[in-house]
């Protein structure tokens, strides 16, 4: 390489690692790669790579691809490391996420196994990114604290703020307000050492937690210390007008929104066009469009954040703008419409863990009069969960105007049958009551978790017995169930459909019309079953083995695992889309040590339910003491195991 073109790639070097990107970009521009050495074209692989990464052009795999190809098999292990977290951030940005996560982890390996401590925190930081976006949020954490382990060994104090800063954001962007905030905290904003743009973006994200709370003023008051950036911090500028517009939303003052929000747009398009800045900055200004009545814009703006999100895969916004839409479509009385988007945006909230905007979708779908009374109640009842376990308190008063229009179902424990009746003492099982109660009556599908034994079977009767159907609770084993014979469980068929098919069997959704069906074991169940059930899930329709006719079921679902669905998915032993169809409603039931409280008051209904002569006295101190020793074991199968434990004493005592 000739000398000038020496100091010319030292003087890249030092213009990206002080993110001068347009001028190191003017440099490599002047450099004519056909006529490097292959080690030269390698390093202006790697340096032109960066570059483009850093200012939103993704245009760069063929460039990177060279570089691999140089240093693969070679000694260069920190050329060849560096290269994969470049392709990696380049997987990253155009939405190839499993692409990204491999790549990210093999350059952090080759950079752990050479002891390059800094430059494999600078992955894990790149890893957790991609480990939030695809919904790992616990994995995404950890790898950050990692990142945070490693920098304490270097004694980088800045890197450690910085990291620290991003668990707050990533904490932020699912939802866990308060938990954000107490990273915020954490970090020792008052330091000299600290660059402008490390402080800009501390207060801007304490800005937006305090602003999703509802202290507009002191949100305010934050990001005011950030508008005196230096002008080449052209990305924290961005990011500035970004969320200062955001604040401006929560605040109702949408024309002030969108004259901020247009601003930063425009900045945006000149660093990166094709960005997370763009199609957030756009929804946002399609946010107040919806503010301001202005629907026309609303999608017009929502439609050009779209095509961006969906470029770059970022799911938030995909959802984000799916509820503009359907906001239109509640405004032009598009009733399915808005149904169809609703739905879409809760299901990508949901699975990507992004517990304010789910809440606030499930607020905004509630009010838009789309809904039956069971759904708008249901909807509320969560989003009023979420909002006051995070202290989001406008919402919270605007959830509970809504729900004081509805009168949770009155249940009378006389009412129900015996086998009906669900035990709830301890506070924690009072709220899974309280939430079986509100949503009961609505068709949304429920998925129980928890261990085995924990009550999962007895909650799905409680919901089916307090939501007034005039149809049976049917229970199905899914494990049970053949993978050859799903269809013809789930559908039914008629006589000569099939060889040993002798008479005319009506299907279990058939069989459960106007009712609930439970789906125990849902985990266990095959991939024939699965496909099966979300056909009908989508549909609402069964047809006989046998027939060509559709017949359309009114039927609710309650599913049911002890599995860790996660792990399951993971493994593709359990379909995503079914997941995600069934979880309309998630309750966890927690095992009976944790809620002691309740033994007392489920060994009352035992004994009262299986007692026919009643000699036990349920008030009296044989009971009391008995009671308490009860209290002391842990119970390792749960509620059934108590039961077992009861029946059992009750014949061994002869009903003493």
């Amino acid at each position: 390489m000739k000398k000038i073109e020496i100091r010319a790639f030292n003087s890249i070097q030092t213009l990206i690692e002080a993110k001068h990107f347009k001028k190191a970009l003017r440099l490599l521009s002047a450099i004519a790669p056909e006529e490097l050495s292959l080690s030269d074209n390698a390093s202006y692989c790697i340096y032109i790579s960066e570059v483009k990464l850093s200012m939103g052009d993704n245009n760069v795999e063929k460039h990177l691809y060279q570089a691999l190809n140089y240093y693969r098999g070679g000694n260069q292990i920190e050329q060849y490391a560096h290269t994969k977290f470049l392709l990696g951030w380049h997987y990253t940005s155009i939405g190839n996420y499993i692409e990204a996560i491999e790549s990210l982890l093999e350059s952090y390996l080759n950079y752990m196994r050479h002891n390059r401590m800094e430059e494999a925190s600078r992955v894990l930081n790149r890893l957790a990114q991609v480990q939030y976006m695809t919904g790992a949020i616990d994995a995404a954490i950890d790898n950050l604290q990692k990142c945070i382990n490693i920098n304490l060994q270097l004694n980088n104090k800045k890197r450690i703020l910085s990291i620290t800063r991003n668990q707050a954001l990533i904490f932020l962007k699912t939802g866990s307000l308060n938990s954000s905030l107490k990273k915020l905290n954490d970090i020792d904003i008052s330091r000299n050492d600290l660059e402008s743009n490390n402080k800009s973006n501390f207060h801007l994200t304490h800005a937006l937690v305090k602003a999703l709370q509802g202290n507009i003023n002191e949100a305010l008051t934050l990001i005011d210390k950030c508008t005196a950036l230096p002008q080449e911090f052209k990305r924290e500028r961005a990011i500035y007008f970004e969320y200062l517009g955001w604040i401006y939303n929560l605040a109702g003052r949408y024309q002030d929104a969108i004259t901020t929000l247009k601003t930063g747009i425009e900045l945006s398009l000149k660093i990166a066009p094709e960005s997370a800045l763009i199609s957030q900055s756009k929804r946002l200004l399609a946010d107040a469009y919806v503010g301001m009545e202005n629907f026309t814009l609303a999608e017009k703006t929502a439609s050009e954040a779209m095509v961006v999100a969906e470029k770059i895969n970022e799911r938030a916004e995909i959802a984000a703008c799916k509820r503009v839409f359907a906001l239109v479509a509640v405004y032009k009385q598009n009733t399915e419409t808005a149904r169809t988007r609703f739905a879409e945006a809760i299901d990508i909230f949901s699975q990507i863990g992004s517990r304010y905007e789910l809440a606030v979708t499930r607020y905004l779908a509630a009010v838009s009069g789309v809904y039956t009374n069971g759904e708008r109640a249901a909807m509320l009842y969560m989003a009023h969960e979420y909002f006051i376990s995070e202290d989001v308190a406008p919402y919270i008063a605007l959830v509970e105007k809504g729900l004081a229009k509805f009168v949770r179902p009155t249940v009378k424990p006389e009412s129900l049958a015996k086998n009906d009746v669900y035990i709830a003492v301890h506070p924690r099982s009072r709220k899974i009551v309280e939430l079986a109660e509100n949503i009961a009556r609505s068709d949304m599908t429920v998925l129980l978790t928890g261990p085995t034994g924990s009550g999962k079977d007895q909650l799905a009767k409680y919901i089916h017995a307090v939501s007034n159907r005039d149809g049976p609770f049917v229970a199905v084993n899914t494990a049970a169930v053949p993978d050859s014979m799903a269809e013809a469980e789930l559908f039914g068929y008629v006589r000569g459909a099939f060889t040993g098919a002798e008479h005319d069997k009506p299907g279990l959704f058939t069989i459960a019309d106007g009712g609930t069906i439970y789906l125990n074991e849902i985990a266990d169940s095959s991939p024939n079953f699965q496909a099966k059930l979300l056909e009908v899930l989508e549909s609402k329709r069964v047809r006989a083995l046998g027939t060509t006719e559709w017949k359309t079921v009114r039927v609710r679902v309650i599913a049911a695992t002890n599995h860790d669905l996660d792990t399951r998915m993971r493994s593709g032993s359990f379909r995503v889309d079914l997941y995600h169809r069934l979880r309309g409603v998630d309750i966890t039931l927690p095992p009976l040590k944790d809620r002691p409280e309740d033994i007392a008051e489920l060994v009352r209904h035992f004994f009262a339910r299986d007692n026919d002569n009643g000699s036990v006295d349920p008030d009296g101190p044989a009971f009391t003491r008995l009671c308490e020793a009860l209290a002391e074991h842990t119970w390792p199968g749960n509620v059934r195991e108590l039961e077992s434990v009861i029946k059992r004493l009750t014949v061994l005592g002869g009903h003493d």
